[in-house]
């Protein structure tokens, strides 16, 4: 065989294996402000690029684990393997402001390119479903998408939760900053709300963490009022001999490790986070962040690990590869006092609130300028 048939072969091989599209017809769309804006069609899988515009205040989203797309010929459905820059439910992903736009990724199992209609499914009950898309396979894009380009102004806001010993933690996930809150009562001294916060700093750099930055507000009925934090001074006042503390921040530290929701646990294949810069490899200093958070299916199948490796691009390779990152250092003090966390630190610490009865009640912790919201319904007790 001539060298001109045989590169004509490989061209045709690598063109049925890589190829993308922007053009396609819907007939029906559950969702008018969420849009396709691409489909690759890889080796091992196929890749949905869409972008989600908000429409409402305080809004969430996540993507349902049962995602599928289905071909309206054969009946066929294809899994969801990774949703990349969108949480799976019921983790959720908080937006701040109205018309915010986010771009994630879906990957399924490998779709033939040659599908005619299909449908991508969400839920039968509603979400984000399409009816009736038809590709126009004979306008094909030339470059994959750079999925680090395509998410990189859009980082998850990571919100949810899991119990200890009975009390829910609430935690965020956002550019290196991981920030959990347990919310206790006290009665030891008086009666007081007493949350015990947790930040995890992985940003790349050194920041100042000031308390007195920490507002709440109680809400009974139709009111509302703000909640009054002791600072450290008015503490030590109401308090002669320091609380043991060392036990429990340890408890608290273990608990974020062990559910899988602090930056200083080892990532699991249902949930990689890491940084990157445009060398390819991963630094502290770096300027990415993307996480890939795989469904059950991809335990079967390590469709982001097979889609890392395939990446032309290095910094989409160790944006997404996972990664193991350590705290190498944690100030634990009790009552918290403004502190720079350094890089790679872990700062544990509460604070007393005067208590009220009310119906529920608000954390506001600023850092760097991001205010995190923190609530629990109070009325059950």
């Amino acid at each position: 065989m001539s060298k001109i048939k045989i590169l004509g072969l490989l061209l045709l091989i690598s063109t049925n294996l890589f190829s993308q599209f922007r053009e396609m017809t819907i007939q029906k769309s559950e969702i008018p402000n969420l849009k396709i804006i691409q489909i690759d069609f890889r080796e091992y899988s196929t890749l949905f690029h869409l972008q989600y515009t908000n429409n409402q205040a305080g809004a969430w989203v996540c993507a349902g684990e049962n995602f599928y797309v289905k071909d309206k010929e054969t009946l066929k459905k294809y899994k969801l393997l990774n949703s990349i820059n969108l949480p799976i439910c019921p983790i959720k992903h908080l937006f701040d402001n109205v018309n915010q736009q986010h771009n994630f990724t879906l990957e399924f199992e490998k779709i033939p390119e040659k599908i005619g209609l299909f449908d991508i499914i969400e839920s039968q009950d509603g979400g984000f479903n399409f009816y009736g898309v038809k590709i126009d396979t004979n306008i094909r894009v030339k470059e994959y998408m750079d999925i680090s380009s395509f998410t990189e102004e859009s980082i998850v806001k990571e919100f949810s939760f899991y119990y200890k010993d009975g009390n829910p933690i609430l935690y965020y996930k956002h550019k290196g900053l991981m920030i959990a809150v347990l919310l206790l009562f006290d009665n030891n001294y008086g009666k007081y709300y007493q949350p015990n916060i947790l930040i995890q700093n992985f940003t790349g750099k050194d920041f100042n963490f000031d308390p007195n930055l920490i507002t709440g507000e109680f809400q009974k009925k139709d009111d509302f009022w703000d909640a009054f934090v002791y600072t450290y001074e008015e503490y030590m006042k109401k308090v002669k001999n320091r609380q043991a503390w060392n036990k429990f921040a340890v408890e608290f530290s273990e608990s974020m490790a062990a559910s899988n929701a602090g930056y200083s646990s080892s990532t699991t294949k249902s949930s990689a986070s890491g940084y990157s810069n445009t060398s390819g490899s991963a630094s502290g200093n770096s300027s990415t962040y993307g996480s890939v958070y795989g469904t059950s299916t991809t335990q079967k199948y390590d469709g982001a690990a097979s889609y890392s490796a395939k990446q032309n691009a290095n910094r989409n390779v160790s944006s997404y590869q996972n990664q193991q990152y350590q705290i190498k250092n944690t100030l634990s003090e009790g009552y918290l006092k403004l502190n720079t966390i350094r890089n790679e630190t872990e700062y544990i610490g509460f604070v007393n609130i005067k208590y009220y009865k009310a119906d529920s009640f608000q954390l506001n912790i600023t850092i760097n300028g991001t205010a995190y919201e923190f609530t629990w319904n109070l009325s059950d007790e």
